[in-house]
């Protein structure tokens, strides 16, 4: 048996405005690989991403509180490993099995909302932020679809940052107009009413009857359906210029759709399983402050940074369990 290792250092780059939900995705990223994906395994690189991860996972999964909204950049060196047995064949009746140890390296990077939206070219926060979104791999797009009810600046929080970054990108050799990077675009909140009602309505709601908590969820066949319907509600009405600005400037083929709830549907108390007449997990105090009701069972948390690991890195293409 011959042990190998495969490494990348890729670099995945969050995109949101703020109170879209980056922070609390990251501090639901461990304990959703907790209960969906045990063979892989996340810690830290540094102090501060130690303190970083372990902080805003006992928040949210052992105090329910959410994490605070992040002020300038926030970067995470954190590293993600798991072991695949493989087999190879080695003559014409021989084969040779090994244990190959797949080890990605995740430089993600929270930035605050303020510093995304056009107004804040030329800072040097802002210029970091281009720096870091242009030498990423991957792009993990965060829309919310009640903030964008609410405030509808989705778009502002993102054209500025695709310009930018294009005006990196064509001063590459052999630039073809599109960026080079994978982008998993979630839809968040999926257990606040308003989202689950819409999905339900679009009958893209998809049950498995084996979840041992009664959850569903959109199929990423479908997000982009429940997306654009989102998009309708959008306070200043140009939401849904949003996906078609991604379509534009990075490959169709490069680009996923996923919908998430970093801290999954209310749990019964009694029965143990989703009500679908309580789905959130969000109790609002009247003095602002939101606390998680039951505990955390993310949704589609584990599935939109997986994808962006195996762009990354072939050899961890292998099936959850």
């Amino acid at each position: 048996m011959t042990d190998a290792t495969s490494r990348s250092e890729p670099g995945i780059a969050m995109l949101g405005a703020t109170g879209s939900g980056k922070s609390t995705f990251l501090g639901a990223l461990q304990i959703a690989f907790t209960l969906q994906a045990r063979d892989w395994r996340l810690w830290w690189r540094d102090a501060a991403s130690r303190e970083a991860l372990i902080g805003m996972n006992t928040a949210l999964v052992s105090e329910g509180k959410f994490p605070l909204p992040t002020s300038g950049i926030d970067t995470f060196d954190w590293i993600l490993r798991r072991e695949v047995e493989r087999t190879e064949r080695t003559g014409w009746f021989r084969t040779q099995t090994f244990t190959e140890s797949v080890e990605v390296t995740l430089k993600l990077a929270d930035p605050s909302g303020e510093i995304t939206g056009s107004g804040q070219q030329g800072g040097d926060p802002r210029e970091r932020l281009v720096e870091h979104l242009t030498t990423s791999q991957g792009i993990l797009y965060m829309f919310d679809p009640i903030r964008e009810h609410k405030d509808g600046d989705a778009y502002d929080k993102t054209y500025s940052l695709v310009m930018d970054m294009i005006t990196e990108a064509a001063r590459e050799p052999g630039f073809d107009g599109k960026l080079p990077h994978h982008v998993a675009i979630c839809v968040t909140k999926l257990d606040d009413p308003r989202v689950f009602k819409t999905a339900a309505e679009l009958d893209v709601l998809d049950w498995d009857e084996d979840h041992p908590l009664g959850f569903p969820r959109v199929l990423d066949s479908d997000a982009r359906v429940l997306l654009d319907k989102l998009c309708e509600i959008s306070r200043n009405g140009n939401a849904d210029v949003v996906p078609k600005l991604f379509e534009q400037y990075f490959h169709a083929g490069r680009i996923r759709y996923y919908v998430t709830s970093s801290v999954g549907f209310m749990v019964n108390k009694r029965t143990r399983r989703l009500d679908v007449r309580d789905t959130e997990n969000v109790y609002r105090m009247a003095s602002g402050r939101s606390l998680v009701r039951s505990p955390v069972h993310p949704v589609n948390v584990v599935e939109p940074v997986r994808w962006l690991v195996e762009r990354s890195v072939p050899s961890a293409r292998v099936p959850l369990p």
